[in-house]
């Protein structure tokens, strides 16, 4: 898996919110969201690593969804 891009959200006093989009080898282009601070060993401050940890544990995300937010 390879990591393209990312896209942030920072809500109002919570929890930083990545979508990454990642190429899978077999699959294609997917797309990844979640909340680095629900892994505190494992990120919250380092963009690279904080991608990482979304695309290997965080929720799939809508392709249709992931290509508006990162085209």
């Amino acid at each position: 898996m390879k990591i393209l891009d990312s896209y942030w959200f920072n809500p109002m006093g919570g929890d930083i919110i990545g979508v990454v989009k990642v190429e899978c080898k077999y699959d294609g282009i997917k797309f990844y969201i979640g909340n680095v601070y629900k892994y505190p060993d494992e990120g919250g401050l380092d963009k690279k690593k904080d991608e990482i940890t979304i695309a290997e544990k965080g929720a799939k995300f809508p392709q249709d969804a992931g290509l508006k937010l990162i085209p």
